[in-house]
């Protein structure tokens, strides 16, 4: 039988020319996954010992047996590990997989290193193949090169549609074509095995590979021309580990939206182009980085951070040219030790570095320490368990009764949403609300704390057990949604509550900072018979000119301007007459924070309407509200 291998001669030549032209392109070979390299490495191997192994077997008869039989093991092997870097490749573009998820992905590993492993020890057992007097023959489960070659296939096409959205935009369409181009020819093969094109399937799919994402233009900013945020995570994937001595400088400049609003979007550009030209002077074309927007990334190796801070403020200092007119910047810049953080999370820890620095003020300076990495891990650790909860439409509510003085009894309570991440315990709702606002997900959040609510109001029958409404909690970004209204009457619809058993409690400086969108939903909800408590007041601006403008029922004074009247005379005064003030206008007070008789006596005197405190009542989930209020129900009956 004559087998043609012409196919395969071509392919591996052109897999020499494809790693001649990868490794002359050196502003590009430190930033190209090991993923493609052992690939492309992979591919030529099992090109050539194919173009051989074929040649030879005219003479396998003639030749010492070791040599046959070992480059038929080491093509059949290698043959079996190339459908591996299409799930591999897949993998290492992936972020956010759980645990469960990776040892999933590890273990597809088994079948061809089964398949490797058998075809190396062919001598012993003839599975895949042998070799006698006649010739190459194919063993007995040979078939097995094939269904591993469809296993590895099925499972890169699951894996690009389970992970799409991680994907590149450019590069979710074309891995279909380099799977298409793969199966092809090893169909063929399959059907006319005379026909050698394994490797060309092969071949083609590390081109288009690198063609995807490893080229030069997916790894350059097309503004500045250096090196862009995935060339960026590439360098440090590659090049991470233990003993790693990387250092990474983050330089974000101060206020350079006003260079844009002063000289437009092209002198804007023109002075970023300048910047990044000089710190690739200074530093090295393949160790500067745009990371986005106006900041950028430095890669270091030496470990004088004081030499490395002070030439980057030296570079960031000098005069930069738009036209004749001069420009002159500041910086804050962090410092993230790449050895003390894991890969997946290092883009992270820059982001916060930045966020660090500029919060301290311009030109700041700061460093991201090791300890800062056990903050990081917190923050991401809640911020886990509060999207999981989000995805599972279900948020821990406990419920804070609040006391009518006049009635001498509870008449409401405010929705407290909860978390309790893994490790930590219950964390502040002022940490995981932070980081709700930041992500976007706070809408979502409201939403679900609100059909708890409902739910729990569909479940007992709160009006018997002297509770009037609950009192709910908007945020700054739920009071700037247009639709904020209808959202919740479709809730409210839903578990058939009364729309007076909710009162939206907002904060003091979403009605300073809002005002005019507010008023609009404002009015939206007062037709509707929802009412509207301000929150926290005094903890802000204190200003009660929006209390005028807008139609609060109720006011909540903040603990903290309760427990300043309770220190001074002077903040005591300010409190009864901002009571007075409030009960003049027509407005219901309640006074928060309340957690001693000596504070319960001055709000009394006062002239407050409710109190809200741990006096009364600590937040508890709605079973032990129910069991609290069927207590008191009893007490006022005996």
């Amino acid at each position: 039988m004559t087998y043609n291998v012409d196919f395969e001669l071509c392919s591996a030549i052109f897999l020499v020319i494809l790693a001649f032209i990868s490794w002359t392109k050196r502003r590009l070979i430190g930033y190209q996954s090991s993923v493609f390299r052992m690939f492309l490495f992979l591919a030529l191997a099992n090109n050539v010992l194919d173009v051989i192994t074929t040649y030879c077997i005219p003479y396998y008869n003639t030749m010492p047996a070791w040599i046959s039989w070992g480059l038929n093991g080491l093509y059949l092997a290698s043959q079996m590990c190339i459908p591996v870097f299409f799930v591999m490749y897949i993998y290492r573009k992936l972020t956010n997989v759980t645990p469960v998820e990776k040892r999933l992905i590890s273990a597809c590993l088994l079948p061809a290193t089964i398949g490797a492993l058998l075809a190396l020890t062919s001598p012993l057992h003839h599975l895949i193949f042998y070799i006698d007097e006649a010739g190459y023959h194919h063993g007995s489960v040979h078939i097995y090169l094939y269904t591993n070659f469809v296993f590895y296939v099925i499972m890169a096409i699951y894996l690009s549609i389970r992970w799409r959205r991680q994907m590149e935009r450019n590069e979710f369409p074309l891995l279909f074509p380099m799977i298409v181009v793969a199966i092809i020819p090893v169909v063929v093969q399959f059907f006319i095995p005379t026909v050698m094109l394994s490797g060309v399937g092969a071949a083609l799919s590390v081109y288009i590979m690198y063609f995807v994402s490893e080229n030069q233009v997916s790894l350059v900013d097309a503004v500045t021309g250096v090196l862009n945020r995935q060339a960026m995570v590439i360098s440090l994937g590659n090049d991470l580990g233990e003993d790693d001595k990387t250092q990474i400088y983050a330089i974000a400049p101060d206020n350079f939206k006003l260079v844009n609003e002063m000289y437009g979007l092209e002198g804007g550009n023109a002075v970023l182009c300048q910047i990044t030209h000089s710190m690739q002077q200074e530093f090295g074309e393949k160790k500067v980085f745009r990371f986005g927007g106006d900041t950028f990334v430095i890669l270091v190796e030496t470990q004088d951070d004081h030499d490395v801070k002070n030439r980057i403020y030296n570079l960031i200092g000098q005069d930069f040219h738009v036209g004749e007119a001069v420009v002159h910047l500041s910086a804050c810049v962090a410092l993230v030790h790449a050895a003390n953080h894991a890969e997946g999370e290092l883009v992270s820890a820059i982001e916060y570095a930045i966020a660090e620095a500029k919060a301290r003020g311009k030109g700041q300076f700061f460093e991201v320490e090791e300890k800062a990495a056990g903050q990081m891990a917190r923050k991401k650790a809640i911020e886990q368990t509060m999207m999981q909860n989000i995805r599972e439409g279900h948020f821990e509510v406990h419920y804070q009764l609040i006391y009518d003085i006049r009635k001498d009894g509870f008449y409401s309570m405010e929705a407290l949403a909860r978390l309790n991440v893994p490790d930590y315990g219950y964390v502040s709702p002022e940490e995981f609300i932070k980081i709700a606002e930041k992500n976007g997900s706070i809408t979502q959040l409201g939403m679900i704390v609100l059909e708890e609510c409902c739910r729990f109001i569909k479940e007992v029958d709160l009006r018997d057990l002297g509770i009037d409404f609950i009192e709910v909690n908007l945020s700054m970004v739920q009071c700037m949604q247009p639709d904020i209204h209808r959202d919740v009457l479709r809730i409210m619809q839903r578990y058939e509550v009364p729309t007076h058993m909710i009162n939206f409690e907002v904060t003091e400086s979403v009605a300073a900072s809002s005002e005019e969108l507010l008023i609009r939903n404002m009015e939206r909800f007062t037709e509707q018979r929802i009412h509207l408590s301000l929150d926290d007041y005094g903890s802000g601006y204190s200003n009660i000119n929006y209390l005028v403008d807008l139609p609060f029922s109720i006011v909540k004074i903040d603990k903290y301007v309760v427990w300043a009247a309770m220190k001074n005379e002077t903040s005591r005064i300010i409190l009864e007459n901002t009571i007075r003030t409030f009960k003049g206008i027509g407005l219901r007070v309640v006074a928060e924070g309340v957690e001693d008789q000596a504070m319960v006596d001055m709000i009394v005197g006062m002239g407050a309407d409710y109190i809200q405190g741990f006096f009364y009542a600590k937040p508890v989930p709605k079973d032990k509200i129910v069991e609290r209020l069927k207590q008191e129900m009893t007490m006022k009956e005996i």
